[in-house]
């Protein structure tokens, strides 16, 4: 039994042109676009309940999303959202390195999106002890305008890590313990 086609429902006949999309198949001449009836040939859109637009009609559409970085129509079905704004995943890039962010961790700083490594070696803060820069969201100690991985915050004398906020610090700026102290 022949197929049929996906929009009229007729039979496909030996010789007719088919077209095919999302497995379904459709007489070439059936496959045009919903806005100006001229037969799909190249690229273009698909608005769903088997309605097709040529690029040409959906770029003089008002309906259009386009990317606030390029400025091209979005024709993916997924794209990213940075600050309420569609943008393309490969236009939305690292502030400093330009590699695409995708669907990537980053951090925001003034406004702008940077990748992890790129935010850690231009602006994060590092551990006053071991000189390691903290990752966003690490718990750190603070001392007299000095940061310290938890790990770091430790006894002069004991050694242990000072998890209490309980501790001195003595003549030379040495952190003591409780026990210690």
């Amino acid at each position: 039994m022949a197929s049929r086609c996906a929009f009229c429902e007729k039979h496909f006949v030996n010789g007719d042109k088919k077209s095919k999309y999302n497995d379904l198949e459709y007489h070439q001449k059936c496959f045009q676009c919903s806005t100006c009836h001229r037969q799909i040939t190249q690229s273009f859109y698909n608005l769903g309940n088997n309605e097709y637009r040529c690029s040409d009609c959906q770029t003089k559409s008002s309906d259009v999303v386009t990317c606030t970085q390029c400025s091209q129509p979005i024709t993916e079905e997924s794209y990213i959202e940075y600050k309420d704004e569609p943008i393309h995943a490969d236009c939305f890039t690292c502030h400093s390195c330009s590699e695409p962010l995708g669907t990537m961790l980053y951090v925001e700083h003034e406004n702008q999106p940077y990748c992890i490594s790129c935010h850690m070696s231009q602006f994060a803060q590092s551990c006053a002890v071991c000189g390691r820069a903290f990752p966003p969201g690490i718990s750190t100690r603070r001392y007299e305008n000095q940061y310290f991985h938890i790990e770091c915050f430790r006894c002069f004398n004991c050694g242990k890590i000072i998890l209490s906020k309980n501790y001195t610090v003595n003549s030379e700026q040495q952190r003591l313990c409780d026990q210690c102290s």
